[in-house]
């Protein structure tokens, strides 16, 4: 991800330093409908792609004269690369949540708003968390597709053993319920996990466990609020309490002993661990792969009960970056993949993502699986989050982590100490990134 911190570094360098970066044509869109043919890239491939290729076909046939060329199998960089190379795709769908407000400042991508306000798009429709990964400098460059949203899995049996008849709301009743569901050999070693507080384990990391400890990223003037906002102590001393009551060492051999997360072999799965942090699409993997896995699935602890049931969010983007040839015929896509509840349900139910507009997320299609119903309110729940994107793209969300690596093995004497160094840090890369200098 750093490489991608160079490239949008990089890119904002070339894009104040030179006009436009391609002729842009005004066919293709309804004023216009003279037949185009636009070219979509995104990160599917296989079965993904061809569910996205359906809902292409639906906006092919609503408008008839736009073709779509959907190229899958590209990333984030290789679509940088493109826009810095003067030939970039029309539209490009994005997945790496945490750039996409550097494209905006930069402008890689296109400023959205002339469209939306000509259109009269209302932008109330989407979850207010999507927001904060959409917008930047100023600009909406981008509109949310679908989204990934993270709650808990637990396991219901091993949960009744142990005598609890529900998940944990919070934490504190996390690490009893965690104690009381560990199992160990009879050489010490953990034989079942109740939950692993490594903040780098599976989908389990600052950025899942935001809205659950009420963490702020940054002040209003846009720096790091590590070293001040006080849930960060607060949640790093619960996590570290947790880890003592296992042993670093042991939980260290745990994690490395189990299955990978995209495994058929992944801990929650198998029964070796009993509560676990993931997102809407474990349930699918578990009916492929373990259908008679008795589970539950809920919203992760809140440190405020009057929050419990939101969550956190993050998802696919879509964009037109500087330099698309038919930015009026991308748009109508654009449009269409980010707004159409026909279409946003199709996407959802067959990517097994959830939808990102209020009219989707209620609609009955996507109710049909309470494992899965727990991920819609959450995204649904006006008090979700997202983490707010900066310049400086996923550079401070590598440094916190490095930073909380640090911490759960103990390396780190003066916490508070830490989160000033860390903070100077992110600090140091948002600057740089706004001066067009990768760190």
């Amino acid at each position: 991800m750093r490489r991608l911190l160079i490239l949008v570094t990089a890119l904002a360098l070339t894009l104040t330093g030179c006009g436009g970066l391609a002729e842009v044509s005004q066919k293709g869109g309804t004023a216009d409908r003279t037949p185009v043919t636009i070219e979509l890239w995104s990160f599917f491939t296989g079965r993904e792609k061809g569910v996205v290729d359906r809902a292409v076909a639906g906006f092919h046939r609503k408008y008839p004269w736009i073709t779509v060329k959907h190229v899958g199998g590209q990333n984030d960089d290789t679509m940088i690369q493109a826009v810095r190379a003067a030939d970039p795709p029309d539209i490009e769908l994005g997945q790496v949540t945490e750039a996409v407000p550097s494209y905006c400042s930069s402008g890689a991508w296109q400023d959205l708003g002339p469209y939306l306000r000509r259109d009269h798009v209302d932008t109330g429709q989407f979850p207010a968390a999507t927001a904060g990964y959409t917008t930047g400098g100023g600009k909406r460059c981008a509109m949310p597709m679908l989204a990934d949203t993270y709650g808990l899995y637990y396991n219901k049996a091993l949960l009744a053993k142990a005598g609890f008849t529900h998940p944990p709301r919070t934490w504190e009743e996390l690490t009893r319920m965690a104690e009381r569901l560990t199992v160990r050999n009879p050489d010490g070693s953990i034989k079942v996990a109740g939950f692993v507080p490594f903040l780098d384990f599976y989908e389990n990391n600052a950025q899942t466990v935001t809205a659950g400890w009420n963490l702020d990223w940054y002040a209003p003037d846009g720096t790091s609020a590590l070293a001040h906002d006080p849930h960060w102590r607060q949640m790093l001393h619960w996590q570290r309490k947790l880890i003592d009551f296992y042993g670093y060492r042991d939980l260290q051999r745990f994690v490395t002993g189990v299955g990978k997360e995209f495994s058929s072999q992944n801990a929650f799965d198998t029964g070796r661990l009993a509560i676990s942090v993931d997102g809407e699409w474990r349930s699918s993997f578990i009916a492929a792969e373990h259908s008679g896995l008795d589970y539950g699935t809920a919203p992760l602890p809140n440190t405020e009960p009057a929050h419990y049931g939101s969550g956190y969010l993050a998802g696919t983007t879509v964009g037109i970056p500087k330099g698309a040839h038919h930015p009026q015929a991308a748009w109508l896509l654009a449009h269409y993949l980010a707004t159409d509840t026909s279409a946003q349900v199709s996407m959802a139910r067959g990517l097994h993502n959830v939808p990102t507009t209020k009219a989707a997320l209620a609609s009955p299609r996507v109710h049909d699986d309470p494992a899965f119903d727990t991920f819609l309110d959450i995204a649904a729940n006006p008090r979700s989050v997202s983490v707010p994107g900066t310049p400086a793209a996923t550079a401070p969300k590598e440094a916190v982590t490095g930073f909380i690596q640090k911490w759960q093995s103990g390396a780190v004497p003066d916490l508070a100490a830490g989160l000033r160094g860390a903070a100077r840090q992110v600090d140091g890369q948002i600057h740089q990134a706004k001066e067009g200098t990768a760190p």
